[in-house]
């Protein structure tokens, strides 16, 4: 009975959670609510047993590896083409400074370690994979975190999001085709978040994607 009273209640905070999606689809404060919604819950369970199996992001783990505190106005100044110059202008161009998307709270767990690494490399994740910042890209990028990293958080905001679309009567086709390339490159790379991206800032864009296997088919 209080197992079953635990998990009704759980299913109420996603759905709360993805409500609040809906009504500002764009806003990041209501993906962090979504992502909150999941904290506990059997399918974020699942991402961080599949994750902590994965023998890159095992050795970051064992290793306390961190990355170092970005700079942006140095990676502005990095050549041209290089992941570092491309991450700074993508969020240059968005107005965000990398304050705002890494969680200031301490590590102090396994699974700390994970989300951590989940929210620092989300928008290295969409320089690495090529998608933009609209809606599709946005999409785009949440199908590479669900075939990548097991994401429950992909799964609400994929769904949140085929949904808005439909509602609005805005056109499907560039959501699917997004979405497919998403699950293709997610499926077929390295795992991305175990990799040290930070330390190869200057490293050509197409090499890190030639390595990662992010490269069109």
């Amino acid at each position: 009975m209080l197992l079953n009273l635990k998990t009704h209640l759980q299913s109420l905070k996603m759905v709360a959670g993805l409500a609040a999606f809906l009504k500002k689809p764009d806003s990041l404060e209501s993906v962090f609510s979504v992502a909150s919604s999941l904290e506990g819950s059997p399918l974020s369970a699942q991402m961080f047993r599949h994750l902590l199996a994965n023998a890159d992001l095992r050795a970051l783990i064992d290793q306390q590896w961190r990355p170092p505190a970005i700079d942006l106005q140095a990676l502005s100044h990095l050549p041209e083409g290089s992941l570092g110059a491309v991450y700074a202008r993508q969020l240059q161009a968005q107005g965000l400074t990398p304050d705002s998307l890494i969680d200031p709270s301490p590590i102090a767990s396994e699974r700390d370690y994970v989300t951590h690494r989940l929210r620092e490399t989300h928008d290295i994740v969409h320089v690495l994979t090529g998608f933009g910042v609209d809606g599709p890209g946005e999409l785009g990028v949440q199908a590479f975190n669900l075939a990548q990293n097991r994401s429950p958080l992909a799964v609400m905001l994929i769904f949140g999001g085929m949904l808005s679309t439909l509602q609005n009567d805005e056109p499907l086709e560039p959501l699917l085709h997004a979405l497919a390339r998403g699950f293709e490159l997610g499926l077929r790379a390295k795992c991305v978040i175990g990799q040290k991206l930070e330390e190869g800032w200057d490293r050509p864009l197409l090499q890190w994607q030639q390595e990662l296997d992010l490269t069109s088919a």
